[in-house]
């Protein structure tokens, strides 16, 4: 059997407890409740997003949910519609943001169904006026394809080549508008067919509850490490003095110090010798003994 300093018991008690402490702390979290980092919400791509579209009506709405899960549920059931066109979707730890375009006859279905999510927070409307020029677009790209055709008829009668060279010059430029025009025609279909809206989701967070729970797995984490290795020294100790007891079976000894074996004296002369003197006169004879 073999002995342990008290003072190296002490360091293995203390060792014990801050393995168990650290995994205990590590397992539940528990610092991060009290140094939680603020979680900055960066919006700023959706709304630059948000803000270029050219669609007349826009929605923007803000929701604070217990769980993300509960707005993905009602966006889920939106997106089973194939017109509906969605612009961006973000998502991150404790918030989510998403833009999509969808047909301004579903206005009051859609809305009324966000409307009724839990954690309903606040909802914007705005109106973009129209433009004039998108307002005469049809009638621009009905007097380009007038000007298409003249020129095409003049290409024809013309026998010149130099003639005929400047006609397609102005024929291409004439097609570069039509086209530009068909497409600003096209998206002011769409700007008017369509509305987009902006959703952000918050997920709420209860300091109170995570700090109870955090605790609840502190103690349990701490009081199963702290159990665990206690087993696992006792466990040590056993198996040390067996190897021990094996060992001296076997006629292995452990070397003695050289301080048990002899008693040497130090602090005396001569390291523990007596030393006889002797004194003699001139004529040879013993005057003194020590």
């Amino acid at each position: 059997m073999f002995r342990l300093r008290r003072d190296t018991k002490y360091v293995i008690i203390l060792f014990v407890i801050l393995i168990s402490v650290y995994l205990g702390i590590k397992r539940s979290n528990l610092n991060d409740v009290f140094f939680r980092k603020q979680i900055r919400i960066d919006t700023s791509n959706a709304e630059n997003i948000f803000k270029n579209s050219t669609i007349i009506m826009k929605t923007q709405m803000k929701f604070n949910v217990n769980h993300l899960e509960t707005i993905r549920t009602v966006l889920s059931e939106i997106f089973t519609r194939e017109d509906i066109y969605i612009k961006l979707s973000e998502t991150k730890e404790i918030y989510q943001t998403i833009i999509f375009e969808y047909p301004n006859s579903l206005r009051e279905t859609v809305l009324s169904k966000l409307r009724n999510v839990e954690g309903f927070d606040s909802e914007n409307i705005r109106s973009l006026p129209s433009s004039p020029f998108n307002a005469n677009i049809k009638e621009n790209l009905k007097n380009n394809q007038l000007a298409k055709i003249r020129i095409q008829e003049l290409i024809n009668k013309t026998t010149s080549p130099n003639g005929v060279a400047e006609f397609r010059i102005q024929l291409d430029k004439v097609q570069a508008t039509i086209d530009s025009l068909m497409n600003q025609d096209i998206i002011q279909k769409h700007n008017e067919k369509y509305d987009i809206i902006m959703i952000t989701s918050t997920k709420q967070t209860d300091s109170s509850t995570n700090l109870k729970q955090s605790v609840k797995t502190f103690i349990l984490s701490t009081s199963v490490v702290l159990l665990i290795l206690i087993i696992g020294l006792i466990f040590v100790y056993y198996i040390t003095i067996l190897l021990t007891k094996l060992m001296a079976a076997m006629g292995i000894k452990t070397a003695r110090s050289s301080t048990g074996s002899y008693n040497y004296n130090y602090k005396r002369k001569g390291y523990g010798r007596k030393i006889k003197r002797i004194y003699k006169d001139e004529d040879g004879k013993t005057v003194k003994k020590e």
